[in-house]
């Protein structure tokens, strides 16, 4: 056990390690953000940790926010280790908080994701709603550390999640390969990872329309209307035109995809 006044020590120590890695920036910050663009006015404005007269308390992620005090969903300025700042939709009420928000799509969501490679590579749709964060800056955020990730699918029953162990996406140069760690959950939903099936996800450069990267004859992106990181036409996609994941819906309602550091990340 450890003694009451070395446990004491250690908090103090990781939270002057959080403080430490927060800044404080200035008034023009926000023209600053790489992907600002995505927001509308009204977004550009509420801001979550922007305060009134324009300054922003910055973190490297959103579990960052949430680790010392309970603070509300929605939009905020982070900045990765090693990179710039960027806005992402923060999830503070999934599993204990913390989450960023890579992906949303819902079947009748108004975001359309028949989109090119570079379109792909940047944010687009409504980070509120319906939207993809962007390659370039999952890359950015996946690149610095060991991250988790959760894969929220709704059916008519209810919501799935679909967890596995460290997620990562590679730079552009490496056609955005995504890297998966070990499935946590029972084995017959595991259509990412699983070595048996030939149109697993994980290990797969990642696919568009105008760049085909697939291991499949046909191109995937064409024919199923959206992005992914597809292999044989792979099981599991998430576009407006049709949600699916074997074992929980064909056809599914909703689907998001979030990710957070993992504990031995988390200081």
């Amino acid at each position: 056990m450890i003694p009451l006044r070395t446990l004491s020590v250690l908090v103090l120590a990781v939270f002057a390690i959080e403080k430490s890695s927060a800044t404080t920036a200035s008034p023009n910050f926000i023209n600053t953000i790489r992907n600002i663009r995505v927001l509308t006015p009204r977004q550009r404005a509420n801001i979550s940790n922007l305060s009134q007269t324009g300054k922003v308390h910055l973190q490297k992620d959103c579990k960052a926010f949430n680790r010392f005090e309970n603070v509300s969903s929605g939009i905020y300025a982070i900045q990765p280790k090693g990179g710039y700042p960027i806005v992402v939709y923060c999830d503070m009420e999934t599993q204990d908080g913390g989450w960023v928000v890579l992906q949303r799509v819902s079947r009748k969501g108004l975001t359309r994701f028949a989109r090119t490679w570079e379109t792909y590579k940047y944010s687009f749709g409504d980070l509120e709603e319906d939207h993809w964060l962007g390659n370039e800056y999952i890359h950015l955020i996946t690149r610095s550390g060991h991250y988790d990730v959760k894969f929220v699918i709704e059916n008519n029953s209810g919501k799935v999640e679909v967890d596995y162990a460290s997620f990562t996406v590679e730079n552009e140069k490496q056609k955005y390969r995504l890297r998966l760690g070990v499935f946590n959950g029972s084995e017959p939903i595991d259509y990412l990872t699983n070595g048996s099936k030939s149109d697993n996800s994980d290990n797969m450069m990642f696919s568009t329309s105008d760049q085909d990267n697939d291991r499949d004859s046909r191109n995937c992106a064409a024919l199923v209307g959206g992005g992914w990181w597809f292999n044989q036409c792979s099981s599991v996609y998430f576009n407006d035109q049709k949600i699916h994941w074997p074992g929980i819906c064909d056809d599914c309602k909703s689907a998001t995809i979030l990710i957070r550091p993992s504990f031995e990340n988390c200081s």
